[in-house]
């Protein structure tokens, strides 16, 4: 029993989620994801939980065909990069694609998505949308579950062959 329990806890160590390795992800989005805007904002304003740098900032912002709707280069100021919108940017479905680097090192990207004005009431699978934190608390758990299956399989192995042992020895005398 002790030693199927040992061997339970040093097979799930291993499979633990380690933490998302992004430094500064996305806190929040203008549009937010997911959302149904009535009318385009003239700037879309994406906010990072940490400082971001300017370099190698993008922010895309596309219509289902592909075409980038953004008017110009991203702004950064620090924690919160924004970028000017095209005006008269049709009704449809649209995704903000960007690319930042945290100031301390990481480059990260993510997708947005969400709906402009008159668009099919059909629900559409890719407006859900994961964070890292969703993502770690996904990997978790799957880690637990299956630590605990190879927690299950290691001491009914222990149970079924170390019984066998047990008997071996007093079948010979």
């Amino acid at each position: 029993m002790v030693l199927a329990l040992l061997l339970a806890v040093v097979l799930t160590v291993p499979l633990r989620a380690q933490p998302a390795s992004a430094h500064s992800p996305l806190q929040s989005s203008t549009p937010r994801a997911g959302a149904h805007i009535a009318a385009m904002p003239t700037t879309i304003e994406l906010t990072f939980a940490g400082d971001v740098e300017e370099v190698g900032a993008t922010v895309v912002l596309a219509d289902e065909d592909g075409d980038d709707w953004t008017a110009d280069a991203p702004v950064v100021d620090a924690t919160r990069v924004s970028s000017p919108v095209r005006p008269d940017v049709p009704d449809g479905r649209y995704e903000i694609h960007w690319t930042v680097t945290s100031i301390d090192g990481p480059q990260m990207s993510g997708v947005v998505r969400f709906a402009l004005g008159h668009v099919g009431d059909e629900a559409d699978p890719f407006d859900a949308v994961l964070s890292s934190a969703n993502v770690a608390w996904i990997l978790g758990t799957a880690g637990v579950v299956v630590g605990a299956l190879l927690g299950a399989i290691v001491r009914g192995l222990v149970t079924v062959y170390g019984r066998r042992s047990a008997r071996a020895p007093a079948e010979q005398a």
